[in-house]
């Protein structure tokens, strides 16, 4: 979705008052492209000496992700996860004189608006021990919060086959990318790492039946996370919603390993006290639906990854490198979980550059 910052600065003094519509306004990163091909979401920074808010602008395709936000930024600002609700509602205000430019948005268009927390986001970078214990503190709070809180279902797949559905495009791009002689031997390897993911998931299916979904975050990798001081707060909440929190913390744990945020020792204490933290809720299956998720995770990240990859010149040569090295983690991980045998990944991906 696209829109102006006069137009965003018109809607801030629509709804909160001319205060607000006077602060610094800046653009913030929006949200890629929906199958639409329009922009999922418009982002805005708002600031002035007492602070600074952050603006979300849905277009009306999107209302389901606006609402899970304002359900994620309501219930976690309530606990001290998330930063706190300023307001929620449709973008365009009532038509008349005041409503000036900012009743120029369409119909359904959703405004969403939170305090933004001071400090820096955790980015890329590896993490410390004391950040990833309060990684996990948050987790562990968000996901023994009483399913009734949360209305709606996250964004997140239900089970492990839904998520594996979603891989699917990525390995037709894989098999169409990758045919050629040179990258033959990579494309066997997929191959055969898709058949067994693919026995594993069918045979593990009925692990999901009856599961008690949790309020879930949808995605909180590091980047999403601000630090300010020793606390850390969650932001982009718009995957919010009921789901299992297996999935939640094997697939996060698993991206912040492979992208080497985490070392391997991290991870390990990671699971370890996630799991420990969670037993108060006696849910029987968790453990093996963590670490059935975390054996195939790598492989829908190596997909990802390596379909993006197949798209010329849409990555520079420097990242293409740092991903490359991913892809070959997730390909060695997903050997050792799989109990499979190939070539070594560096040589596979060799021909990608």
């Amino acid at each position: 979705m696209s829109a102006s910052v006069e137009a965003v600065r018109a809607l801030l003094g629509a709804h909160l008052g001319p205060a607000a519509s006077a602060m610094a306004l800046s653009q913030g990163p929006s949200q890629g492209p929906a199958a639409s091909g329009e922009q999922r979401r418009a982002a805005f920074v708002a600031r002035d000496g007492s602070g600074a808010l952050d603006i979300h602008l849905y277009p009306a395709s999107e209302r389901e992700a606006a609402r899970r936000e304002e359900a994620g930024l309501t219930l976690g600002g309530a606990v001290g996860l998330a930063p706190a609700l300023v307001f929620a509602g449709e973008a365009a205000p009532a038509a008349g004189p005041a409503a000036g430019p900012a009743a120029g948005f369409d119909p359904g268009a959703w405004l969403i608006v939170a305090q933004a927390p001071g400090g820096e986001p955790l980015g890329q970078r590896p993490l410390t021990d004391a950040e990833v214990d309060s990684w996990l503190f948050l987790l562990l709070t968000l996901h023994h919060l009483r399913p009734a809180l949360a209305n709606q279902p996250s964004s997140m797949s239900a089970d492990l086959s839904g998520w594996w559905t979603r891989q699917q495009p990525a390995w037709e791009t894989c098999r169409a990318a990758y045919g050629g002689a040179a990258t033959q031997p990579l494309l066997r390897a997929l191959t055969q790492l898709h058949a067994i993911t693919q026995v594993r998931i069918e045979t593990n299916r009925a692990l999901w039946a009856g599961v008690e979904r949790r309020p879930c975050h949808g995605d909180p990798i590091p980047p999403h996370l601000i630090e300010d001081g020793a606390r850390l707060t969650l932001m982009e909440w718009s995957g919010f919603g009921l789901g299992d929190p297996a999935i939640e913390v094997a697939r996060v744990a698993a991206l912040a390993a492979l992208t080497e945020q985490i070392t391997s020792a991290q991870y390990t204490r990671f699971i370890a006290a996630y799991l420990d933290g969670m037993r108060d809720l006696r849910d029987a299956t968790l453990a093996e639906r963590l670490r059935l998720f975390a054996s195939v995770a790598p492989m829908g990240f190596a997909l990802a990854t390596l379909a993006a990859l197949a798209q010329p010149g849409a990555i520079p040569p420097r990242a293409r490198r740092g991903l490359l090295a991913q892809v070959a983690r997730a390909l060695i991980w997903s050997q050792e979980a799989l109990g499979l045998r190939f070539d070594p990944p560096a040589a596979l991906l060799a021909p990608l550059g």
